[in-house]
């Protein structure tokens, strides 16, 4: 039986085949939420090392030379392929775009986005927006990253996307720069009520800040990659405008709700762009891609789904 603490995490224990076979069970048992958050912090932090800039080039860990995190990885793959039931997986390119369309359309979370629109508190969309930074704060080299070995309208299509994340050249548009900007007042919000952000530590929160990590890191993955984000892009938008709607209701400035606000229409039109520029091409070249990129999609909506369910529980609890 796996003893893994959050503990004995900071301190480097060793990961064990215990610790791996308790956080992602291959018979059927639940899953040890404790064992799995533990083993998703330490891959987190693994990822973010190997994403650093160059002045830590010292602290960069050699990718796959760490054999306790590769077997981690092989386990949370292993598991979250087996929730797919690969029989509603498209079998045609021909199939994609109205599969892909409808997956998409039931991911927008609408109760969730009435409740940040209408009903959620200062401090329940301070927590939200501080779970989003934990997930979201590589999205920009990630862009950058899933462009390596592309070609033609695919490399331009992403590339457009992540000029539009650099701010179309201009430094204070630059869009982790402005999320920044709102993180700070929402960190002041949650400091000033005296709430604690350890909250934002459970194993789905840490979930969806990993997947597009892993899948953009290892190459062979990066299919996944690129289906888990064009399903991000394509159903984002009703997010960020329950949030603009949220923060605009609560009286929030409106330089912090600015971030949000420019998300609205830039995510329609990279959802739409993606489709065509990104999925297009490359679905019909072989079934083997067609299935990574539909598992990219259906394994990012599982584990989002997850990630908001959690974090709404989390947010009413500081109502």
């Amino acid at each position: 039986m796996s003893t893994m603490t959050s503990e004995s995490l900071a301190a480097g224990r060793t990961i064990t085949e215990a610790d791996i076979a308790a956080a992602f069970p291959q018979d059927g048992q639940a899953p040890d939420f404790t064992t799995r958050l533990a083993l998703l912090r330490r891959l987190h932090s693994h990822y973010l090392a190997y994403m650093g800039g160059p002045e830590t080039f010292q602290d960069v860990p050699r990718l796959n030379a760490d054999p306790q995190l590769v077997a981690v990885e092989q386990a949370w793959l292993r598991w979250e392929d087996s929730q797919v039931d690969e029989a509603q997986l498209p079998k045609t390119a021909a199939e994609f775009r109205t599969w892909f369309l409808d997956v998409a359309e039931r991911h927008v979370q609408p109760e969730f986005c009435h409740y940040l629109a209408e009903e959620a508190t200062l401090s329940e969309i301070a927590l939200f927006f501080m779970a989003e930074e934990l997930v979201d704060s590589k999205f920009d080299d990630l862009m950058a990253m899933v462009q390596i070995g592309t070609a033609g309208v695919t490399k331009l299509t992403i590339a457009e996307n992540y000029w539009d994340e650099m701010g179309e050249g201009k430094l204070d548009q630059m869009h982790t720069r402005m999320f920044e900007h709102s993180a700070q007042y929402m960190r002041k919000q949650l400091a000033d009520r005296s709430i604690d952000m350890a909250e934002l530590h459970s194993t789905e929160v840490y979930e969806n800040a990993c997947l597009l990590l892993m899948y953009g890191i290892h190459r062979h993955l990066v299919p996944r990659a690129l289906g888990a984000m064009g399903v991000l892009e394509q159903s984002a938008s009703p997010r960020f405008q329950a949030m603009v709607d949220g923060c605009t209701r609560l009286g929030v400035p409106e330089d912090v709700i600015e971030y949000q606000r420019i998300h609205v229409h830039v995510d329609a039109d990279h959802g739409a762009e993606w489709f065509d520029g990104v999925f297009v091409p490359l679905v019909d070249r072989s079934p083997e891609l067609l299935r990574e990129i539909s598992l990219g999609v259906v394994t990012r909506i599982r584990v989002a789904n997850a990630y908001y369910s959690r974090i709404w529980q989390q947010m009413k609890g500081v109502r």
